[in-house]
């Protein structure tokens, strides 16, 4: 994995409440964690059941009602 070091502001509250709700701790390890999670966020956002996975609509019903 490529790292750049640079010099950023860090809210210290905010720092605190993403590393408790990331599990991380120190803040490389908290900042790296929020970016991989928004980058999460947004293809997850993007992504459409049913044009995105194989299967028809009875399959993909049928599925949902196994768990």
């Amino acid at each position: 994995m490529r790292m750049k070091r640079i010099t950023v502001d860090v809210d210290d509250l905010a720092l605190a409440a993403a590393g408790e709700q990331l599990g991380t701790t120190g803040l490389g390890e908290t900042v790296n964690a929020a970016l991989r999670d928004a980058a999460r966020r947004r293809t997850l956002a993007k992504f459409d059941v049913l044009t995105d996975i194989d299967g028809t609509p009875e399959e993909i019903a049928a599925g949902r009602e196994l768990s």
